[in-house]
């Protein structure tokens, strides 16, 4: 049944910000309800992730370096005209940014109260390559890479 579902033609589209800013938790709860999308329909994205940046971007965190890397479950990046957000393992903890189209720069960061006032610091960064993002998020006991594509894809 699932198979027949991704196969099945999206009868109308649905704008991206038909969904608003809980777009990722709609990809979550399997579609956005309110705009009458049906859920785990395909949606095509021609343009490129340089052209076209905003919505919701999801990937699998790898560890490159340290212990405590968030990369049992999928990352979401979502990222609209006045911010970015990044939630490593899409959870409690989310990352926020503004993003700069026109340098192709996208920058997100955490700070959390850490022990002895020493903050802790939680970065991520990404490009555009293709009609993926490349990233790399770091912490103070973790350096990990992600490729993000777009939900379905």
């Amino acid at each position: 049944m699932l198979r027949s579902l991704l196969r099945t033609p999206l009868v109308r589209s649905v704008p991206r910000k038909a969904c608003g800013p809980v777009a990722g938790l709609a990809v979550i709860l399997g579609g956005c309800a309110a705009a009458g999308a049906p859920a785990l329909a395909p949606v095509a994205h021609a343009a490129s992730a340089a052209k076209d940046p905003y919505g919701d971007w999801v990937g699998m965190l790898v560890r490159d370096k340290g212990s405590n890397c968030p990369t049992k479950e999928e990352s979401l990046m979502q990222i609209m005209p006045g911010h970015m957000l990044f939630s490593p393992e899409t959870g409690t903890l989310v990352l926020r940014g503004v993003p700069d189209r026109k340098k192709q720069h996208y920058h997100a960061q955490l700070v959390l109260p850490g022990n002895k006032n020493h903050p802790v610091v939680l970065v991520f960064e990404a490009h555009p390559v293709g009609d993926t993002f490349e990233g790399v998020y770091g912490a103070a006991d973790c350096r990990a890479h992600i490729t993000l594509k777009r939900p379905g894809k």
